[in-house]
C-alpha cells in the first residue's frame, strides 16, 4: 500500500531540541491510511539506556498525533504526550553510575517508527539539562561543598539551595533545571562526599548555616529570595533549615517528613554519641525512633525481596510522645511552604508525615502561604519531569546490606504525572514567593 502523502514517512516534533522538563508534541506523517505503526524510543538517561514502545493506528491521512492518541499496545496505555519518555524501561545490564558533571551533556531520545508496510522514519530529540548561558561551578570553598548553577546575566538572581535525600548523592539535575528557569541554584552536599561525614549521623546544622551565609554574601543574590528545596530526607532537612534559620525565605519539601528521623549509615570514627541525624549548637536533636518502643520491633529483611519501609515507619508514629518531641517547628519558617507527597509512598508514609507539618502550620496560623500537594497514586519517586519513571525498586545502599532491595511505591504513570504537576507548581511557588514577600 502506498503512503497517503507524497512525502516520505517522517517523525515531526514541535521542539526537536528543548529543556528536559518541556513537553514535546510528536507526530507521525506520510504513512499509509489505517496502518499499524510501532514507535520505539531509545534514550540514554544518566548514561544508562532505556527503551519504550507504542503501536498506533494511523488516521485516514496516514498520520498519528501521539499527544492525542492512545497506543493500541506498548509500554504505556491511554493518551500521554510524553508516554514514550516516562514509560521507558532500563535495558538489562544498563545500570551505570553517571559522572558528577553528566548534566553538561544533553541526553538524546532516538525515535524510530516502522509501519506494517515496512515504511520507516527516524528522529533524534535533544533534551537539554542546562539552558542557554547557564554555567556550572564546583564549589569547595569557605567550608561549602557542592555545585553552583547560575543563569545568564549578572543578576541579581533569586536563589535556591538544593539538598539531596538519604542517598547522599548531589542530584545536580534539580539545580541545573532551576538555573535554566532563571534561579541561582546551589546543590549542597552534606554527607557521603569527600571531606564530609560518612553517614547521615549527627550532621551539624552549623554546616548549613555557613552555606546560607556564603550564598547571602554573593553579589548575584544581594537581597533577593533565598529558598531551600529537598526531597525525602532532604525534605525533612529543608523544613528544619527553614524553621531554624531566618535567612531562608521559602521552603519546598517533596515526599518529606514533618518529624526528624534517625540517622543513616555509620557514625564518624570516635563519635560515641547517639545516632541522631542532626545536631545544633553541639546538641543532638530529638528523632522519632529515639526511646520509641515501636522502633525496636523490626521485621526480618530477606535478600532479593523488596521491602516496603512505609508500614514500619508508620508504626513508629504510634508513640505520640516521640512524635511530639521530634516534630519540626515549621511555624518558625519565615516564608511560604510547599509540601508534596505520594499517597502510595512505600519508602515512608510521606503524605502523613507531610501532614504533620501542614497541620502545625494551620494550628499556628502561619502568616505566609502554605500548601500540600497530595498525589494519591504516586510513590516516593516524584521528580522533575520528563525522564524514565519505571525503576520502582532500588538497592539498599548501606554497609552490610548488599543485595537487599527496597520498593518506593506508586506506578510509572502516577509518578510521572505527579512530577509534572509538582514541578509546575514549584516554579509558580517560587515566582509567587518573589513577587509577594512579607
Amino acid at each position: 500500500m502506498a503512503p497517503s502523502e507524497a512525502a516520505s514517512p517522517s517523525i515531526v516534533a514541535d521542539h526537536p531540541v528543548a529543556l528536559a522538563d518541556q513537553e514535546v508534541l510528536v507526530q507521525l506523517r506520510g504513512f499509509s491510511p489505517r496502518e499499524l505503526v510501532t514507535v520505539t524510543a531509545t534514550q540514554e538517561f544518566r548514561l544508562s539506556r532505556y527503551r519504550a514502545t507504542a503501536t498506533f493506528l494511523t488516521d485516514a491521512n496516514g498520520r498519528v498525533s501521539i499527544a492525542r492518541q492512545a497506543p493500541l499496545s506498548g509500554t504505556y496505555s491511554d493518551v500521554s504526550a510524553m508516554g514514550l519518555f516516562w514509560s521507558a524501561e532500563r535495558l538489562p545490564g544498563e545500570f551505570k553510575k553517571p559522572p558528577d558533571d553528566w548534566v553538561l551533556s544533553p541526553w538524546q531520545v532516538r525515535l524510530e517508527a516502522i509501519g506494517e508496510s515496512g515504511a520507516r522514519a527516524e528522529l533524534t530529540l535533544g533534551r537539554l539539562l542546562l539552558g542557554p548561558g547557564v554555567t556550572r561551578q564546583v564549589i569547595r570553598t569557605d567550608g561549602v561543598v557542592g555545585t553552583l548553577f547560575l543563569p545568564p546575566g549578572e543578576g541579581p538572581h533569586a536563589a535556591v539551595i538544593v539538598v539531596g535525600g538519604g542517598g547522599g548523592d548531589v542530584d545536580e539535575y534539580r539545580g541545573a533545571m532551576l538555573a535554566s528557569h532563571g534561579y541561582a541554584a546551589l546543590n549542597l552536599a552534606y554527607y557521603a562526599q569527600p571531606g564530609l561525614p560518612r553517614g547521615l549521623v549527627n550532621i551539624p546544622l552549623e554546616y548549613f548555616e555557613n552555606a546560607i551565609g556564603w550564598v547571602r554574601k554573593q553579589q548575584w543574590l544581594r537581597d533577593r529570595l533565598l529558598a531551600v528545596w529537598g526531597p525525602s530526607r532532604g525534605g525533612e532537612l529543608a523544613l528544619l533549615l527553614g524553621a531554624t534559620f531566618p535567612d531562608i525565605n521559602a521552603v519546598s519539601a517533596w515526599v518529606p517528613s514533618g518529624v526528624m528521623f534517625w540517622g543513616i549509615g555509620p557514625n564518624e570514627s570516635g563519635d560515641p554519641r547517639d545516632r541522631a541525624s542532626w545536631t545544633f549548637r553541639g546538641r543532638p536533636l530529638p528523632y522519632l525512633q529515639q526511646d520509641n518502643p515501636f522502633a525496636e520491633k523490626q521485621p526480618a529483611i530477606e535478600r532479593g525481596k523488596p521491602i516496603a519501609y512505609a508500614p514500619i515507619y508508620h508504626s513508629h508514629l504510634n508513640d505520640l510522645r516521640a512524635v511530639e518531641r521530634s516534630t519540626i517547628p515549621v511555624e518558625n519558617i519565615h516564608g511560604p511552604v510547599q509540601l508534596v507527597s505520594g499517597g502510595d509512598d512505600q519508602m515512608w508514609p510521606s503524605t502523613e508525615l507531610a501532614d504533620i507539618a501542614f497541620r502545625r502550620l494551620e494550628a499556628h496560623k502561619h502568616p505566609y502561604p502554605f500548601r500540600h500537594l497530595k498525589f494519591p497514586k504516586a510513590g516516593h519517586q516524584i521528580l522533575v519531569p520528563h525522564g524514565p519513571r519505571t525503576v520502582l525498586v532500588g538497592l539498599i545502599g548501606l554497609p552490610g546490606f548488599d543485595g537487599y532491595l527496597y520498593t518506593q511505591g506508586g506506578t510509572a504513570k502516577a509518578n510521572a504525572q505527579a512530577g509534572v504537576e509538582a514541578w509546575r507548581d514549584l516554579l509558580r511557588f517560587l515566582d509567587e514567593a518573589q513577587r509577594n514577600p512579607k
